[in-house]
């Protein structure tokens, strides 16, 4: 899910294996830049915000995203529904 803020929310639980991949593009096509990280296998430690840096000669851009690890499948349905009640 992509909020204003530019901000990928995840939610996942302890044991998933997580590719958070946050990429950032500038200029020409042939320029594209993808980063990750792998977190395997994800624990309570692993939740928080996670930042991806990229500079040249023509400048900078960060992406940000961020995992909340929960404790059990209900917790992701149970809010997802109450989202699309809001």
């Amino acid at each position: 899910m992509k909020t204003e803020t530019g901000v990928e929310k995840m939610e996942l639980l302890p044991g998933d294996r997580d590719n958070l991949a946050i990429q950032t593009r500038g200029g020409p096509e042939k320029h594209e830049v993808t980063g990750w990280v792998l977190i395997s296998p994800l624990t309570e430690d692993d939740a928080g915000v996670y930042e991806c840096h990229a500079s040249n000669f023509k400048g900078e851009a960060t992406a940000n995203g961020s995992i909340h690890v929960v404790h059990s499948a209900a917790e992701i349905r149970l809010k997802s529904k109450q989202e699309k009640e809001a």
